[in-house]
């Protein structure tokens, strides 16, 4: 029904007993009902609606828009005046006086968000004796407005207004003429929703309940799989490592070999005695028979003023290369007059031993290195030597194990070096083995090997074992001979663990001894020209 057909039917059987006025956009809203000739809307004290607007929203103390009720065929409120300053619109159009005021109409206030709606009371004619009550109460009310207007500003909570009494009231009449039975329908009909609704949200909760149990349940399961998930996993774990340290031991020996054999030479030397009392090399003296300088009495027959051939002594031993141009070995083969008895005898009578020559032979090269030593540590069995390495070929530098919790009791490992010295080169690539003896006074040690040498027949050997002790020195089983002192122990890791030194025989089985090496890492240390890198491999070309 739009508006004019509502205006024709209040006319035809409704009249309108009053105007319902919400005032919204401030903190309380208002709802007021007005039944006189003239409304009043503003911010002046006297309006019959006051707006309690913020400053510099609305004209203070201002009558905004009056409103006058027509009487006769439509008796309709009109607007009679208008503050233009309010900037007053009805659907997004400026109000202009004289327009009637319609049903739902709402009137904004600018931009300030303040808005009045206005509802008619259109009632039939059989409960205008209601209106007339609710007139009265209003008027009542409009009587003791200036008390309510004083009260209202010091009230602390708002007050229910005399317009909401009267609509409870109107609306306490309106169903007290509805029939009982249908009454009884609508009582029946809430507590039906009111069970129903009950009911579902009882069921939910108990379908929820079962839900969360079942949940619970197979949480727990879930739960209890992924251990077992999770025990399957690291029995796995544990069986690859297992494996992998059975696969690793298997192919320790081959893998070093390969890697880093070609960078564990056979050091070749020889030393000479001086007299520093004359700073003269000592000779055999003149007329002189053999090789022996001990006389069949004991006596020296080593002198200052000998007219008779210079004594050296070889020695042979292993070394490898720990960074480029650097090698590491044991102090007693390249000191190797510590560790020879006849040696002792004749530097107790004063003479001193020099090194003459010192050459390093690696695999696959085919001329010796000359080595020079850089430093002996003299409270550890580890020397550090020097060489210049040619263009090619490119040798291996070992690893060096620096995380000595790595090297424990029980672990694998594997020896590279030169044990049988030359006497097992020359065995392993000829026909009948030679029988060689310590040679004084010549060369033959060194015109061999370097037959060896030419023909790529310097190789070393390896034996592998088991570490029984790691303090304070190495200890293990694998064999070894004198000339492989100075060799590469290898760890499990496949790093360089200790320096081969020293092996005890006895009836029963054999121990070989080797120094840590941390002791080489010290020295290395010391004298490094570059950072250390493990298994970096060694152009010498640099």
């Amino acid at each position: 029904m739009g508006r004019a057909d509502e205006t024709a039917a209040m006319a035809a059987g409704e009249t309108m007993s009053g105007l319902v006025v919400r005032l919204a956009g401030i903190e309380p809203p208002v709802t007021k009902i007005f039944d006189q000739e003239v409304i009043t809307i503003g911010t002046a004290t006297d309006c019959d609606l006051r707006i309690d607007s913020p400053p510099g929203t609305l004209p203070l103390d201002t009558t905004i828009i009056t409103l006058r009720r027509r009487e006769g065929a439509d008796p309709t409120y009109r607007i009679t005046t208008v503050e233009a300053m309010a900037g007053m619109t009805r659907d997004g159009e400026s109000i202009a006086i004289g327009e009637a005021v319609q049903d739902g109409d709402t009137f904004f206030f600018g931009a300030t968000g303040i808005r009045v709606r206005f509802f008619f009371l259109s009632v039939p004619e059989t409960i205008t004796e209601s209106l007339m009550r609710g007139n009265l109460v209003l008027a009542s009310a409009r009587s003791e407005r200036p008390a309510l207007r004083e009260s209202r500003r010091n009230r602390v909570v708002p007050r229910t207004d005399v317009a909401i009494v009267f609509v409870k009231q109107l609306l306490r009449e309106l169903v007290a003429e509805i029939p009982r039975r249908v009454l009884y329908a609508i009582v029946g009909g809430a507590a039906f929703l009111l069970i129903t609704f009950l009911y579902f949200n009882t069921f939910s909760l108990l379908v929820t309940r079962s839900n969360n149990k079942a949940i619970s349940e197979i949480k727990d399961k879930l739960g209890e799989t992924r251990q077992e998930i999770d025990k399957i996993r690291a029995e796995l774990k544990q069986a690859r490592e297992e494996s992998a340290i059975m696969r690793s031991s298997l192919s320790l020996p081959e893998t070093v070999v390969k890697n880093y054999g070609p960078g564990v030479c056979l050091i070749y030397g020889t030393y000479y005695f001086v007299d520093p009392r004359v700073g003269r090399e000592v000779r055999f003296r003149e007329g002189g028979a053999g090789d022996n300088p001990i006389g069949p009495n004991g006596e020296v027959l080593l002198t200052a003023e000998g007219n008779g051939r210079s004594y050296e002594i070889e020695f042979i031993g292993t070394g490898f290369i720990v960074e480029k141009g650097l090698i590491l070995t044991n102090r007693h083969v390249v000191h190797a007059w510590e560790e020879d008895d006849l040696t002792s005898l004749i530097r107790m009578r004063g003479y001193r031993p020099r090194l003459r020559e010192v050459f390093a032979y690696f695999p696959q090269v085919r001329e010796p290195f000359p080595l020079r030593v850089v430093e002996v540590m003299p409270d550890q069995d580890v020397a550090l030597c020097r060489f210049e390495p040619s263009e090619e070929p490119t040798l291996p530098v070992l690893p060096l194990e620096e995380d000595l919790d790595r090297v424990i009791s029980g672990q694998q490992m594997v020896l590279i070096g030169y044990p049988a010295g030359l006497e097992g080169l020359v065995a392993r690539f000829t026909d009948r083995g030679r029988t060689a003896t310590r040679n004084f006074g010549n060369l033959s040690f060194r015109m061999q090997l370097n037959e060896l040498a030419a023909n790529g027949r310097i190789r070393p050997q390896a034996t592998q074992g088991y570490i029984s002790d790691v303090t304070p020195q190495l200890t293990y089983d694998a064999r070894t001979d004198e000339g492989g002192s100075g060799g590469p122990v290898f760890g499990s890791s496949g790093r360089v663990i200790g320096i081969n030194q020293a092996i005890l025989f006895n009836s029963q089985a054999s121990t070989t001894f080797g120094v840590p090496i941390r002791y080489g890492l010290e020295l290395l240390r010391k004298h490094s020209a570059t950072a250390m890198g493990a298994g970096k491999r060694l152009n010498p070309a640099g």
